[in-house]
């Protein structure tokens, strides 16, 4: 049964400047929020995408191009009834999604993940005064799921483009499952319908403070001491629609600088560059988060990491000075970094001590630092393989989840 989402960029597509070029499509964190709609469909389990447009655009036309290149998923534009009625097959799940509204990825899930028909609701109160009313207490959050069939016979019965408010209709007729969404999400401006620049703005400002919420849990000491000020940065960096895949190459430019440095036997220096390098990486991951455009290729994220991992086996290699027994000695703490490393990763810590206390390789690379500023290179060896192991043994001891 393929789910289909069904988005529109009309008001864009519709408004005409004065030279006559149709309006730019709004935007959201360096890309148009319909855009970013139909990666939160994608990431809700969209199988394909249809946008609603009178016009198309050169803009979509690159958008369309764009979603199929970095998902893999197949989009297209449906410019009248008949395009969009031969789109649709009786089996399909069809997601709606209003125009202009930024909606929380969870509500999405959760919508896609239950029974056709249904909708997203919120109470009636002053804040949610933005969105359609339903009854007297409720209003319509934005977002639908229906059957193929359901709306196939309405475009049978339409003779104009007021399709989601027609269908919105149907719905309720037909006693639709209600996901209730609470009205804070609106107040804090998680759940949004964006109308210029400066709404765009708060929608990624409330996308921010919700990632940090989200990926406390995936995040080491370092990243948790640091995360009031990466927010901060991130906020500019998505504000300036700051692209986290160049942000990502950057990275990976100044984590080849940091191992070129350490080859070059300048140790300390190396350590602070791939420590920079860590840093922009974990921005570029925060970016692509928040604006939904992670690619989901894993290696990607990880190739920071092995540079790291790849420091540290080469001051270990120099450490030993190449004596095979110490070498064994002076790698095994890198082992056993990169093993914690990927299962912090992985596997979300279960308490909060754990969490300050995992080892990563951010933490690995500050303790070899401390020891090279303090002419302790080798004891801060020996205390990164020491408390690694104490680690390891901790996780096996007491966590049932932990495979290493």
């Amino acid at each position: 049964m393929t789910l289909i989402a069904l988005l529109s960029a009309r008001d864009g597509a519709r408004e005409r400047l004065a030279d006559g070029r149709t309006g730019p499509l709004i935007g959201l964190g360096g890309q148009p929020l319909v855009e970013f709609q139909a990666r939160a469909a994608i990431n809700a389990g969209a199988d394909r995408i249809l946008i609603l447009t009178d016009i198309a655009t050169p803009d979509l036309g690159q958008l369309i191009d764009r979603l199929g290149a970095t998902t893999g998923v197949q989009a297209a534009l449906a410019q009248d009834m008949v395009t969009l009625s031969r789109s649709l097959t009786p089996g399909d799940r069809l997601l709606l999604v209003a125009e202009n509204l930024v909606v929380p990825v969870d509500a999405l899930d959760a919508l896609a993940g239950g029974a056709a028909p249904a909708l997203l609701t919120v109470p009636d109160v002053p804040a949610t005064d933005a969105f359609e009313r339903i009854d007297a207490e409720t209003r319509w959050a934005g977002a639908l799921l229906l059957s193929g069939d359901a709306v196939l016979a309405t475009l049978d019965m339409l003779g104009d483009w007021d399709l989601p408010l027609t269908l919105l209709r149907r719905a309720v007729q037909a006693d639709a499952r209600r996901v209730a969404l609470t009205p804070e999400l609106v107040m804090d401006g998680h759940l949004t319908i964006v109308q210029d620049a400066e709404s765009a703005h708060l929608a990624l400002r409330a996308r921010t403070e919700r990632d940090r919420e989200d990926a406390n849990a995936q995040r080491g000491p370092i990243g948790r001491l640091l995360a009031p000020v990466s927010r901060l940065i991130v906020q500019e960096l998505v504000r300036r629609e700051v692209e986290p895949g160049w942000l990502r190459g950057v990275a990976l430019a100044v984590a080849a600088l940091g191992l070129a440095l350490a080859v070059a036997g300048l140790a300390a220096l190396a350590l602070i560059v791939m420590l920079g390098a860590a840093g922009l990486d974990d921005l570029a991951r925060q970016n692509a988060r928040i604006t939904l455009r992670d690619d989901g290729a894993d290696w990607r994220d990880w190739l920071v990491s092995g540079g790291g991992l790849a420091l540290l086996a080469i001051l270990g290699w120099r450490l030993a000075d190449g004596e095979p027994l110490a070498l064994t000695g002076a790698w095994m703490p890198v082992l056993l970094v990169g093993l914690l490393a990927w299962r912090h990763a992985h596997v979300p810590e279960s308490s909060l001590w754990r969490g300050w206390t995992a080892m990563t390789i951010p933490v690995a690379l500050i303790v070899m630092l401390v020891g090279f500023l303090t002419s302790l290179a080798a004891p801060a060896l020996a205390f990164l393989g020491a408390a690694a192991m104490v680690m390891t043994a901790l996780h096996m001891l007491f966590d049932a989840r932990a495979k290493v």
